[in-house]
């Protein structure tokens, strides 16, 4: 899988889970800010969006981490998580 398979995956997850209109989505770059000052996404966004990256790429995420928000800053960084999990190099 590819880091563009999986961010057209995350397009999708962002409309179907957290409610971001479909053309809204699919304008999203890697470097789009998906938090606050971006896309808008909060704490429970990301939950759900997590939720539904476990279900789509059939991971299991360590949630012992502390600092998991900055995974979500942009497409980007949450493609590189993606691949990191699964063991494929970005």
């Amino acid at each position: 899988m590819t880091q563009a398979d999986i961010v057209a995956r995350l397009k999708k997850l962002l409309s179907e889970r957290v409610r971001i209109p479909v053309a809204r989505a699919q304008a999203l770059d890697l470097e789009t800010p998906l938090l606050k000052e971006g896309l808008g996404l909060d704490s429970l966004d990301c939950v759900e969006l997590t939720l539904g990256m476990e279900e789509a790429f059939g991971l299991v995420f360590d949630d012992s981490e502390e600092d998991w928000l900055h995974h979500f800053s942009c497409l980007g960084t949450l493609s590189e998580l993606v691949l990191h999990v699964k063991g494929e190099a970005a």
